[in-house]
């Protein structure tokens, strides 16, 4: 998460690729891919994991294949950003697409693990701290993305090169720790046989059936994260209608990490005290706070958009920690991770919002985009107050209740 910020996709991938020759409606198009690549893959990951009692060889294999790409970005940027930015700009987009295709597919994994590892009762303090501390980290980031962009010895394409390289390096480090992961077994007792593809598709209905807060998760998610359809303008907003410079951009990270900060211990501790419902209703109303205040900011309030940016740091993963631990109480151990790739995938839909920022940007401007993703968000704030309290109890909850 840390790496990621050097790359950031609400502040310095925006501006890479207008660099490289994008247009409003491509920068778009960069979300939808990043949405698909992290959702469409979540079945068929669930499904290659199905009956297993350990997870962590997928896990570790997919998420090499995923860093492998990002080696070679900083070079095409050197070779190609100026000469031939056309051809940068399309080795940029099959590199992050590869890279989010397999993450997507590496999080059901990852979070099947989380729910052997961590208590029901401590997922909020733990998602919160993990949400906290790659905060301060990417906060770090920030502001070396601050200090390589106003740089003057460091010119285009070099500055975002080296900026390439350093999430390399991040990545590297992040699998060293994911193969460090020691992965207790599964339940052996509630273990299935794998079936074919689509016998497991159509466990669909059967499942929704049995757990319909599952159903109002992905439905609430789907339309809170309507916010995706600004994200990628609010930097570009800055920049090009308040008159925001380059530097900025560094210090808008710093400002969107800050926000992962200050809302991680939060988030974690509201859960935790008042359960996933809760925490869920509050940040959508967050959400929708971000593109209110775009809409009030002007030239003379620029100061005001570093308050856009903290917002989207509290929010952005602090919704798929409140989704992700919702599921993981919503079911039982041995459906997990056919949960996590049925809510992913009917995520697919949201990627439509990032060519649907797009083309609203190019056609009435990025104040436009603002206005309808608050109202999207609106009604997806709407949906998440009727979710209930969880119905399944923990594994691990049990296990204490009965040796009590």
């Amino acid at each position: 998460m840390a790496g990621v910020a050097f790359f950031d996709s609400a502040t310095v991938y925006p501006v890479l690729l207008a660099r490289l020759g994008a247009s409003d409606a491509l920068v778009g198009m960069s979300r939808l891919i990043q949405t698909l690549g992290v959702t469409l893959p979540a079945l068929f990951a669930a499904h290659r994991i199905h009956g297993r009692v350990y997870h962590k060889g997928f896990l570790v294999g997919g998420s090499a294949l995923a860093r492998a790409g990002l080696f070679t970005l900083p070079f095409a940027l050197l070779l190609f950003g100026k000469e031939r930015p056309d051809l940068a700009l399309a080795w940029v987009f099959g590199v992050t697409a590869v890279f989010w295709i397999f993450d997507g597919a590496c999080l059901v994994s990852w979070l099947d693990i989380v729910g052997k590892i961590v208590p029901q009762r401590r997922r909020g303090r733990f998602f919160g701290a993990m949400q906290a501390l790659a905060g301060l980290f990417a906060i770090g980031a920030g502001l070396i993305v601050h200090q390589i962009l106003r740089s003057s010895s460091l010119a285009y394409p070099g500055n975002f090169a080296l900026l390439a390289g350093l999430w390399f390096i991040a990545a590297m480090v992040s699998q060293i720790g994911i193969m460090m992961i020691v992965e207790p077994a599964g339940d052996r007792t509630n273990i299935e046989p794998r079936v074919g593809f689509l016998d497991y598709i159509r466990m669909l209905g059967p499942f929704l059936r049995r757990y319909p807060r599952v159903l109002r998760l992905i439905l609430a998610r789907l339309l809170l994260e309507a916010g995706s359809m600004a994200t990628p303008f609010y930097v570009l907003y800055a920049q090009r209608d308040l008159g925001a410079s380059l530097q900025a951009v560094g210090f808008y990270t710093v400002a969107l990490n800050a926000g992962r900060v200050a809302s991680g211990p939060f988030w974690g501790w509201l859960t935790d005290r008042f359960g996933t419902s809760t925490t869920i209703r509050t940040i959508g109303f967050s959400i929708v706070a971000a593109p209110m205040a775009a809409l009030l900011c002007r030239g003379e309030t620029l100061w005001a958009m570093f308050a856009v940016f903290v917002i989207l740091g509290s929010v952005g993963d602090g919704l798929w920690m409140a989704i992700s631990n919702a599921l993981l109480e919503s079911v039982e151990p041995k459906d997990r991770p056919f949960a996590v790739g049925v809510a992913s995938v009917c995520q697919t839909p949201g990627a439509l919002y990032g060519p649907m920022g797009g083309a609203l940007a190019e056609i009435g401007g990025y104040r436009v985009v603002f206005g309808c993703a608050a109202t999207v968000i609106s009604v997806g704030v709407l949906i998440a107050r009727g979710l209930g309290p969880p119905i399944v109890p923990s594994s691990h909850d049990r296990v204490e209740r009965e040796q009590r």
